[in-house]
């Protein structure tokens, strides 16, 4: 394969964004066999760039839950949504959609998903995307119409995405304990994704598969762009696919509270990792799915009003997961913990407090993070002691400081001498948030309050957490 040569004069977005000013979301195909749906997508940036995606959605039943049009219009969103991690290459000042209609408001929303969804892309990259016009959406499918929600009654039943993390895992077994008995849906057969699913007694959650075109990771090494997109977004899109080919109605993520807080401010906006997993992108999104793919479908994060504090508290007591997930990105493909990355010093410090030390050795293996002085520096980040928030779905600045304040005082009360980072947490952190013990009792008992969550599911959520 020849590989598109690298622009002459400079890998800016600058100098990108002049040679390529178009991307196009050129067409997709589906092809259906006895067990299997498998989407294609293709991508064109002219003049000499193109890429192809698939998704594949396996053991798919046979019967239909809605009309096999509004199966076509999920799919076409579906590469919408893909479409951004290939539009990241070049950022194209022009997207060109083909296969369908959007409206107005339609263009609008996804042009805002861009632009709120891609902000770490752009901070990274140092991209001004607040001016006038940096990006339009055009829709080019001049000879079809646009499609509204299909109102086919589809199964109350609900959905729950499994990534092996904690947070789905202690949102699937809560309501596997109040007699609910949801579907599970693993993207790309993470390991800890399918040992979560089997010790929730399902040995045969939906699976899907996505597979990216390896020339993007090319043009990747040769100085094109790179950066984070929006992942949350994409599942979202890919679950609602879901309820209708396998006949749910529900998808129940479980994004809580803290993923609301931003990480840093770049061109006069704040930048959030987690924007996708926020609550203003579920309520978006919600109303999205609503109104353009399925009007009797709902889209909500059972945890919605839990900050990670609460889950590790939660988790602490559910023991059946323990030594099962991993909500470490770096060894996903392994199902274990690296110990080294912000996301598991995240979760060791706000689950450390409430476990006794051989099921801490159990949940994260005979590591103790806190004794690896390379965590030091990770605590400062999460803790908003340094530049900015590190880019990984972590608990907010001042849990992470009420946690710190619970990981001393657990520690103290075994008599132990403290690990390396932990005391330097006691000697140098905490004495900086002389209200930091209060302000962790303050997240343990957060209100469970929030009107967009169904009174059925806050209950179960409040008399989990009553019970502590």
């Amino acid at each position: 394969m020849n590989l598109t040569k690298q622009p002459e004069a400079s890998n800016s977005a600058a100098a990108l964004r002049e040679r390529y000013p178009r991307f196009i979301y050129d067409s997709f195909s589906v092809s259906r066999s006895a067990s299997q749906l498998v989407a294609e997508y293709y991508f064109t940036v002219p003049p000499d760039i193109r890429f192809k995606s698939t998704i594949t959605f396996n053991d798919v039943p046979a019967c239909r839950f809605v009309q096999d049009e509004a199966i076509d219009n999920l799919l076409f969103h579906v590469g919408l949504i893909e479409s951004f991690s290939y539009w990241k290459a070049t950022c194209s000042p022009v997207i060109e959609i083909r296969p369908g209609r959007l409206d107005a408001d339609q263009l609008g929303w996804w042009n805002a998903l861009l632009l709120k969804g891609m902000g770490e892309y752009f901070y990274v990259n140092q991209i001004p995307f607040t001016s006038p016009n940096f990006v339009t959406l055009l829709d080019g499918a001049a000879d079809s119409k646009c499609r509204y929600a299909c109102a086919s009654n589809l199964p109350r039943r609900l959905l729950i995405p499994l990534g092996g993390g904690r947070d789905s895992a202690v949102a699937a077994k809560l309501f596997q304990k109040h007699n609910r008995q949801p579907g599970y849906m693993v993207l790309n057969a993470v390991p800890s994704a399918l040992k979560v699913a089997a010790s929730l007694g399902c040995s045969n959650p939906i699976q899907v598969t996505r597979v990216l075109d390896p020339r993007l990771l090319e043009l990747n090494r040769s100085g094109f762009l790179n950066g984070h997109v929006p992942f949350s977004a994409n599942l979202a899109f890919i679950n609602a696919a879901c309820l209708a080919l396998y006949g749910y109605s529900v998808i129940g993520i479980a994004n809580e509270r803290s993923s609301d807080e931003g990480n840093i401010d770049y061109d006069g906006q704040a930048i959030n990792h987690q924007y996708s997993k926020s609550f203003a992108f579920e309520v978006s999104f919600n109303e999205y799915l609503k109104k353009y793919l399925l009007s009797n479908a709902t889209y909500l994060s059972l945890v919605r009003p839990l900050y990670e504090l609460q889950i590790g508290q939660l988790f602490s007591r559910l023991c059946s997961l323990h030594g099962v997930v991993s909500s470490c990105n770096r060894m996903q493909s392994k199902g274990t913990w690296c110990g080294e990355c912000p996301k598991c010093l995240s979760v060791f410090v706000t689950t450390y407090p409430f476990v006794k030390p051989d099921d801490l050795i159990k949940i994260f293996g005979p590591s103790d993070f806190f004794a690896n002085p390379a965590s030091i520096p990770i605590l400062r980040s999460l803790t908003g002691l340094e530049d900015h928030k590190p880019f990984e779905c972590v608990a907010t600045f001042d849990e992470t400081i009420g946690a710190l304040a619970l990981c001393v005082q657990s520690a103290e009360a075994l008599e132990k001498q403290l690990p390396c980072a932990l005391q330097y947490a006691k000697d140098t952190i905490l004495p900086q948030f002389p209200d930091a013990p209060s302000h962790a009792l303050g997240y343990l008992s957060a209100t469970m309050s929030l009107d967009a969550l169904p009174d059925s599911i806050e209950a179960i959520l409040a008399q989990e957490m009553t019970a502590l």
